[in-house]
C-alpha cells in the first residue's frame, strides 16, 4: 500500500477522478462560454436572451453547487465515494438535455440548477474528498493529476461542441456529445472509484467515511480564524474573476478572433491550465505556496490588461493562454493550502468549506461581468473591475495572519 508505487489503486482512483473533472469542468466550467455565447444569439430557436439574464442563472447555479460542496463529506459518508460520484454524471446528462430544449427564462433557470449538484459532485470538493480518502504523503501531486481532468475537458468538450454546432445545430451537438461521453463516465465510475480498505487511513483523512470521527477543527472554528480567511478570502476573489472571464471568454474575443478563433482561444487556454497543472504537480509541494498564488495572480492581471490594451489577435492568443497557466494552478491552491496549514485530519471537511466560499463568490462573477456589460456597452469595464480584483486577491493572499487553530474550540488568531 504504498503511495510512491505505480501499483498503489489510489491511482486508479485518481484516473477515475481525472474522468470525473473532465467532464464535469468541460460542460460545467468551461461550456459556460459557449452556452452563453448560443444562447444570448437565441441559438436553441427561443428568444435571445440578454447576457445578464444568462449570467444570474450562472449566479444561482454557482450558488446551489456552493451549498451542496459544504456538505460534501457527509453526502459520501451517506453514499458512498462510487454512487456519490455516479449521482453526478446522471445529473450532468439531465442537465445537458434540458439546456438543449430551452425555450424560457423559467426553462434556463431549471436547467442550469439542475447542473449544480452534477458539478459539485465530479469537481473540486468530491475529488478532493475521494483524493482524500487514499492519499496523504502524495495528495498533492494525485489531486493535480484528478484536477487536470477539468483542463482536458475544455481543450475536448469546448471545441468539439462549437464544430458540432455549426454542423448539427447547438441543441443537437449538445445532446450527441452528451450521449457519446457520460455513459463512458458512468462506466470508468463504477469501475475504478472505491473507498480504501483502510478504517484507519480514512478517518486519518477527516472525512468520516466508514465511521463517526470528527475533525479536530469544526467548521465553526475556522469560519472564526483570520487565518483560515487569508486562505478562502483572497482565492473567492480570484477565481472568482477566472469563472466571470472563462463564461464570457467567447462573447470578449468575439469581435477580435470570430466564432471559430474565440473556441481556440478557449481551448487554448484549457490546454496551458491542463499542462501547467501537471508540471507544478511535480514541484508544487516544495514552493511557497502563497508567493505562487500571488505570482499567477499577477499574471493574470497582466493578461487581461493586455486584451484591453491591445487587442490584436496575437495579443489576445497570448494573453488567453498566460491566463490559462495560471488557472491551472489556482484551482488546486486551496486543497493544498489547507493540506499544509491546517492538520491533516481537518482536510476533508475544510477542503470542501473553502471551495464552497470559492464557490458561491463565483456565482457572482459572471453576473457582475454581465451587468457591467450590459450597462456600459462593452466589456472595458469588466475587464478593468477583473484587474482591480486580482490585484486585491494578490496583496491578500501575502498576509499571514496567526498560526491555525489548533482544535474545534480555537477562535480568532492572535
Amino acid at each position: 500500500m504504498n503511495e510512491s508505487s505505480i501499483h498503489y489503486p489510489g491511482w486508479r482512483v485518481a484516473i477515475a477522478c481525472f474522468a470525473m473533472t473532465m467532464f464535469g469542468f468541460g460542460f460545467g466550467f468551461y461550456g459556460h462560454s459557449v452556452f452563453l455565447a448560443e444562447l444570448t444569439a437565441g441559438a436553441t430557436g427561443a428568444p435571445r436572451f440578454a447576457a445578464s439574464t444568462v449570467s444570474a442563472a450562472v449566479t444561482a447555479y454557482y450558488l446551489l453547487s456552493a451549498l451542496i460542496m459544504v456538505f460534501t463529506s457527509e453526502l459520501m459518508t451517506r453514499l458512498g465515494p462510487r454512487l456519490f460520484a455516479m449521482t453526478g454524471a446522471v445529473m450532468m446528462g439531465v442537465s445537458l438535455s434540458l439546456i438543449s430544449q430551452i425555450t424560457s427564462t423559467v426553462g434556463l433557470f431549471v436547467a442550469y440548477l439542475a447542473m449544480a449538484p452534477a458539478f459539485a459532485m465530479l469537481t473540486n470538493a468530491a475529488v478532493a474528498n475521494i483524493v482524500g480518502l487514499w492519499f496523504t504523503e502524495k495528495r498533492g501531486l494525485a489531486l493535480s493529476l484528478a484536477l487536470t481532468g477539468g483542463g482536458v475537458g475544455g481543450v475536448a468538450i469546448v471545441p468539439s461542441l462549437v464544430w458540432l454546432s455549426a454542423r448539427l445545430t447547438f441543441p443537437t451537438a449538445l445532446q450527441v456529445i452528451a450521449m457519446a461521453s457520460l455513459p463512458v463516465l458512468l462506466f470508468v465510475i463504477a469501475l475504478w472509484i472505491s473507498a480504501p480498505p483502510r478504517t484507519a487511513a480514512i478517518h486519518a483523512a477527516g472525512t468520516g467515511a466508514g465511521g463517526t470521527q470528527w475533525p479536530s477543527i469544526t467548521r465553526r472554528a475556522a469560519l472564526r480564524s483570520a487565518h483560515y480567511w487569508t486562505i478562502a478570502g483572497p482565492l473567492m476573489l480570484a477565481i472568482m474573476v477566472q469563472v466571470a472571464f472563462i463564461v464570457h471568454q467567447t462573447a470578449i474575443l468575439l469581435p477580435v478572433l470570430g466564432l471559430q478563433g474565440a473556441a481556440a482561444a478557449v481551448l487554448l487556454t484549457a490546454a496551458m491550465a491542463a499542462t501547467s497543472r501537471i508540471a507544478m504537480g511535480f514541484i508544487v509541494d516544495r514552493l511557497d505556496q502563497r508567493r505562487l498564488g500571488a505570482v499567477l495572480l499577477g499574471m493574470q492581471a497582466m493578461s487581461l490588461f493586455a486584451v484591453v490594451r491591445f487587442g490584436t489577435p496575437a495579443a489576445v492568443y497570448l494573453a488567453s493562454a498566460v491566463f490559462g497557466f495560471a488557472v491551472g494552478v489556482m484551482i488546486t491552491l486551496a486543497a493544498l493550502l489547507i493540506q499544509r496549514e491546517f492538520p491533516p485530519d481537518a482536510f476533508g471537511a475544510l477542503s470542501g468549506l473553502t471551495l464552497a466560499i470559492i464557490q458561491a463568490g463565483n456565482a457572482f462573477g459572471p453576473s457582475i461581468v454581465g451587468v457591467l456589460k450590459d450597462a456600459t456597452g462593452g466589456y472595458t469595464t469588466p475587464i478593468v473591475v477583473c484587474m482591480a480584483l486580482e490585484i486585491t486577491a494578490a496583496a491578500l493572499l501575502l498576509i499571514r495572519i496567526g498560526p491555525a487553530p489548533s482544535d474545534g474550540r480555537a477562535g480568532m488568531p492572535t
